[in-house]
């Protein structure tokens, strides 16, 4: 008797089963693109019980015929690919032939689907795999697919079911991303009689994404459009410093079909490298359509990962179109330059003030809503930094600002900068406006070798350990050009005799040991980029302006002045906000006058 044995056809659906359905949410995924592939414009989908006891998707698509609905139920079946060529230009969403044989596996599928073609269609009946009954039914032209008792048949599976709330929350974002990507259906989703979903066809995503996300795409989210030869970028990020605790809310659909790819994931957050804080993720949902011969869909059964041939080129556009938009935000609209391509958008001062403090502030509020005191003015604290009334409009844009030359009206605390325009008052952090400043202008002359220098009138000495010794001797190179003249005295002692100008009031051995410790630490695991920025960093927040510190009127005049010129003045570095705008109707509201 052999010990190899091939396995029969119900076991290996059950096993397949495994890897294509892993929760509710896999089977509406599944079945949501198996009706956008058949041409359908209207898709409704019925949950019960978060999906485990019944998922039902009705679409107008083409439907099948008698013969067709039987073999779909078939491993590797499908209408997508007739040869081995089709593989390398896959340009649908299903194509494997796995879903509806892994799905009918492990629950109770009826099928109802008609072609158009005879007065009636085809009811197919199965239960764990197994073929149960055949007739005719009743249908338009179009497919009804319903799946009951979810893992029904393998207890084990089962198990490892979320609650209720958290089976329907994955599948209301599930239906929610594939309705995002395809603006041109109209999308429901219903359970259990309340309608989650309801997005009819619209003709563009931006208003698609309005239909979805509401006010939040109009406060904290940005659109981006860029292109390059073979390569298109669009959908929206967040705006400067509007963030999210985790980065569940990182999306990327390739050929509109959602994905979890790192080189995708890399490129956004080398884009808002200095505008997060620690901890802090942005919001992103951004479509990349590229030619399907240079993605390869087939990775997983899953079909949620992709490599791409050229995967530096991907990283390298999506990053700079994503940093170039996210610079822009409240700025007149520039030619994007020739690698990048930038699409001009339709009305760059669309968005008024958007400082990007909103998650920061509402996270940061000392108190929870509900404990406010209910006979206050109604405010909220929007994505655009502005403390304002319900249904308010925002201010102008930040470009706008700038132009209109702030003039300060004084200090807050010896901290923060009051300034105001016709629409209320500003508040600049001092120190923050001060680092955003000077990182950018640091980073500048030193990737220019051009670092300024003050020359001490009286050198100062550091005796540094062993171990500080031996880095300053190894990256003596770096204090170079960094601007520090470092002369080794002998004996562990050292003579700094020049410092970067902007640095010139710092304490300097403490500047230096601070220096040390950064480039220790990214030694192991950093690029040399990321210790050079971590010491632009430092010697930024070390050379800024410090809280609690008086300004005369002509230096504040010069802090705006020059903050309105760098790249991205709406965060510091480390990406807390610079800034937060206060509405006059916001202020009216809380003297009672309106």
């Amino acid at each position: 008797m052999t010990r190899i044995r091939v396995l029969p056809d119900q076991l290996v659906n059950k096993i397949a089963a495994g890897e294509v359905v892993e929760r509710p949410a896999s089977v509406v995924k599944e079945l949501l693109e198996n009706a956008i592939d058949a041409g359908a414009t209207e898709i409704r989908v019925t949950v019960e019980e978060g999906g485990r006891r019944l998922i039902s998707v009705e679409d107008n698509g083409c439907g099948m015929n008698r013969d067709d609905a039987l073999l779909a139920f078939e491993r590797h079946a499908t209408s997508k690919i007739r040869e081995a060529a089709d593989l390398d230009r896959i340009g649908t969403l299903g194509f494997r032939g796995e879903a509806l044989p892994s799905i009918g596996a492990v629950s109770r599928v009826r099928l109802l689907t008609s072609d158009g073609s005879q007065p009636e269609g085809t009811e197919i009946v199965l239960e764990g795999g197994t073929l149960r009954d055949v007739r005719a039914g009743a249908r338009a032209q179009g497919t009804t697919l319903e799946v009951r008792t979810l893992f029904y048949n393998t207890p084990a599976r089962r198990k490892f079911l979320k609650s209720r709330q958290t089976e329907l929350s994955h599948v209301t974002g599930t239906a929610t991303e594939i309705a995002l990507a395809h603006p041109e259906i109209y999308f429901t989703l219903q359970h259990e009689g309340r309608t989650l979903l309801k997005a009819p066809a619209v003709d563009s995503m931006v208003e698609r994404a309005y239909q979805i996300f509401g006010k939040e795409v109009k406060q904290n989210l940005m659109e981006v459009a860029v292109e390059q030869k073979g390569l298109h970028l669009f959908g929206f990020v967040s705006i400067p410093g509007y963030t999210r605790p985790n980065g569940t809310h990182i999306n990327f659909f390739v050929n509109r079909r959602p994905v979890r790819e790192k080189t995708l994931r890399h490129a956004v957050y080398a884009a808002y490298e200095t505008l997060l804080m620690k901890g802090r993720h942005p919001m992103v949902y951004l479509f990349l359509d590229v030619d399907p011969a240079h993605v390869d869909v087939n990775v997983h059964p899953a079909k949620r990962e992709v490599r791409f041939t050229d995967q530096r080129r991907i990283h390298d556009f999506v990053r700079d179109g994503v940093r170039l938009s996210v610079q822009r935000y409240g700025r007149e609209d520039e030619a994007a330059p020739e690698e990048i391509g930038r699409r001009p958008q339709v009305n760059p001062r669309e968005d008024r003030v958007r400082e990007a403090v909103a998650s920061y502030l509402r996270e940061q509020a000392q108190e929870p809503q509900e404990r406010r005191d209910r006979s206050a003015p109604s405010r909220q604290i929007t994505a655009a930094g502005i403390l304002r009334s319900e249904g308010k409009g925002a201010g102008p844009p930040v470009g706008a600002l700038f132009e209109e030359r702030l003039i300060p009206m004084g200090q807050l605390s010896d901290t923060f900068i009051i300034s105001q325009d016709k629409e209320g008052l500003i508040l600049v952090d001092q120190h923050a406006a001060h680092e955003r400043i000077l990182f950018e202008r640091f980073k500048k002359h030193f990737e220019q070798a051009r670092v300024p220098v003050q020359r001490l009138l009286v050198p100062v000495t550091l005796e540094a350990s062993a171990k500080e010794a031996i880095l300053l001797k190894e990256h003596s190179d770096l204090f170079d050009r960094l601007g520090m003249e470092i002369e080794d005295f002998g004996n562990r002692t050292f003579a700094v005799k020049s410092v970067p100008v902007w640095v010139a009031d710092a304490d300097v051995a403490d500047l230096i040991r601070a220096t040390l410790g950064e480039i220790e630490s990214l030694q192991r695991s950093g690029t040399l980029a990321q210790q050079m920025d971590a010491v632009i960093h430092l010697f930024s927040c070390r050379g800024a302006i410090k809280a609690n510190r008086r300004l005369k009127t002509e230096e504040m005049e010069k802090l705006l002045a020059e903050l309105g010129r760098t790249d991205s003045p709406h965060t510091c570095e480390h990406g807390r906000p610079t800034m937060i705008r206060i509405d006059r109707q916001e202020i009216e509201k809380m003297f009672r006058r309106r």
